[in-house]
């Protein structure tokens, strides 16, 4: 029996899973800033990735808001799992609004582009949902005051040492609808422990 290929768009669909899975098993003490141009984004969000307590920002590209993303990642005593926890926090944002969690990882990019600081999938538009460990995709509720956050904690393969690009994203709405609000973290590059 022959088993099917994939065609391009799955396999975008695939490496980008793939990268969102390596992306929820990231150390947030082994980031850093880009050393490229500032990938995932139309504004200007240079600003370095900083210290893991603080978070990295979420700025604005379309709409109002912004917000931190936090990212750790407990240690495994197994070659390849990982165990990774993120925190996003939104203010400023359209009240009683919902946002879609979105990725954009360069996971399997050859010569180097995996982890140059510049991220080329962000770049082309290549953002993923964030899949629910329960079931569904992590999505964000925003209060009448137009505040929120969520907190998500993820177990799964990831191998070891792997470093990549990668940019999160929150959105309003899905494709093919045009988005009223998106916030976006800066490229950054991390190493999974």
């Amino acid at each position: 029996m022959r088993r099917p290929r994939l065609n391009s768009a799955d396999f975008v669909l695939v490496m980008g899973m793939a990268g969102g899975l390596l992306a929820i098993a990231c150390s947030g003490d082994s980031l850093r800033s880009p050393t490229g141009p500032n990938a995932g984004a139309t504004v200007d969000q240079s600003t370095s990735a900083s210290a893991p307590a603080n978070g990295l920002p979420l700025t604005a590209v379309v709409g109002t808001g912004s917000g931190t993303f936090n990212l750790t990642q407990t240690a495994s005593d197994r070659l390849f799992t990982g165990d990774a926890q993120f925190t996003v926090s939104v203010h400023g944002v359209s009240p009683d609004t919902v946002l879609y969690v979105l990725r954009a990882g360069d996971i399997g990019l050859s010569g180097g582009q995996q982890a140059d600081g510049v991220c080329q999938r962000a770049m082309a538009g290549l953002f993923g949902p964030v899949p629910h460990p329960e079931g569904g995709t992590v999505t964000l509720e925003t209060s009448p005051g137009g505040a929120g956050a969520t907190h998500v904690h993820f177990f799964g393969p990831t191998p070891n040492g792997t470093t990549i690009d990668t940019v999160y994203r929150l959105v309003d709405a899905l494709p093919p609808a045009v988005p009223t609000v998106d916030l976006r973290t800066p490229c950054f590059t991390f190493t999974i422990k």
